[in-house]
């Protein structure tokens, strides 16, 4: 059973290598820009996010503290591996890497949380702020998806703010951490 466990994960993770790769090609062949960062992939072409970067809507900081959020936003529906955190590592567990890696999943996690946390206190008479911040910066939603005209205009201001306090949030976990000389 374990063996025709492990073959039927590899035949998935086969099938979904090849779902990629069509998909890339397909996002490429449409003139679509794709990245790979750190082994995943996006289509920046699709990402609200960067159209809002782009068009000039938010800035530098913003758009960096974003990134930061989704990093986190995505790592909560995943877990890491208990075997080899990479594919076709050499088979043994590595303690140290396993720990390192729960580490930054737990950084992530919590300055997700915070986020939240601080967005749904500060703009508690928005609340469509934390909606927006998780559908944007978090799934990579475009924001037109929200309204068009007064309405974008609305949702953007109210999505900056929410941005303005993460990167005011990011900036004192950066302070704290070199205060307590933690990396």
């Amino acid at each position: 059973m374990r063996i025709a466990g492990a073959q039927l994960a590899r035949t998935e993770e086969a099938d979904i290598a090849a779902g990629l790769v069509e998909t890339v090609a397909r996002a490429r062949a449409r003139g679509e820009v794709v990245e790979a960062d750190g082994g995943s992939l996006r289509i920046s072409s699709r990402d609200g996010l960067r159209s809002l970067l782009q068009g000039g809507h938010i800035n530098d900081s913003h758009y960096a503290v974003a990134l930061l959020y989704r990093a986190g936003f995505e790592a909560r529906g995943r877990d890491l591996r208990v075997a080899g955190l990479e594919p076709g590592s050499g088979g043994g567990h590595d303690n140290d890497r396993f720990v390192a890696a729960r580490l930054r999943r737990a950084r992530m996690l919590d300055f997700v949380a915070r986020a939240d946390r601080a967005v749904a206190m500060s703009l508690a008479d928005q609340p469509v702020a934390l909606r927006l911040l998780r559908s944007v910066a978090g799934e990579g939603t475009s924001l037109s998806v929200w309204g068009a005209g007064r309405a974008f205009a609305r949702n953007r201001e109210v999505l900056i703010k929410a941005l303005d306090l993460i990167v005011v949030l990011a900036k004192q976990i950066a302070r704290d951490r070199q205060n307590k000389n933690i990396s």
